[in-house]
């Protein structure tokens, strides 16, 4: 991706949702912030929220983990965050992200993914990765939504241990479908539908990740 179509410079455009689910933790853009004083923060907020379930382990890895979310935020994310879906010192990392594509970009296709629809932002193609860590395979997607003038929207869940991303898929979910992606004329943009013949709404693979 790279810069917006004419009329999309900084401050002309927005991208917002809302999670009503507890543990999520956006991080802030790492030149913009007093890290040691946000890990110090930060941690002191999830000491009090893990009340008695807080150990000596948490204590060490915690300020660990934080530390590495301020790493972890990418240089395109309009949006970043750590997801603490349990009192242990594990966490998940999601990015949205929005540009215009090349014009050498594919979008995703018929095989790549499969149909996401989002209440805010309209039909977008979920497609699954993966990745080898260590000898486990851990498990992710993003979300590409695609606009008029090559503008795209990608929510990016890093990959993770499958039972882990299973917990926290429905509350990612509920956030991607609650993303707004508004423009310099104060309009609502919504995506165009995706070129995926065989992609239906309804019960999908990441349903099959999500406990209940």
């Amino acid at each position: 991706m790279n810069g917006f179509p004419e009329g999309w410079a900084p401050g002309t455009w927005r991208i917002t949702g809302t999670s009503l689910d507890g543990g999520w933790l956006p991080i802030p853009t790492k030149s913009e912030t007093d890290a040691e004083q946000w890990v110090r923060e930060n941690t002191a907020a999830l000491r009090e929220a893990w009340g008695a379930s807080w150990s000596a382990d948490a204590a060490t890895l915690v300020p660990l983990v934080l530390g590495a979310a301020l790493d972890r935020r990418r240089d395109d994310d309009a949006l970043a965050f750590q997801i603490w879906p349990a009192p242990h010192p594990v966490c998940v990392f999601v990015h949205v992200a929005m540009g215009r594509r090349d014009h050498d970009d594919t979008t995703p296709g018929p095989g790549d993914g499969i149909l996401f629809e989002s209440e805010g932002l309209g039909p977008g193609v979920l497609v699954p990765r993966t990745e080898q860590i260590g000898e486990a395979a851990a498990v992710g997607y993003d979300i590409v939504f695609s606009f008029d003038d090559r503008v795209v929207v990608i929510v990016s869940v890093e990959p993770t241990f499958s039972d882990l991303l299973g917990l926290v898929s429905p509350s990612i979910q509920a956030f991607a479908s609650s993303l707004t992606l508004v423009g310099p004329d104060d309009g609502a943009r919504r995506a165009h539908p995706p070129a995926l013949l065989e992609a239906q709404a309804g019960n999908s693979w990441i349903d099959s990740l999500a406990t209940t």
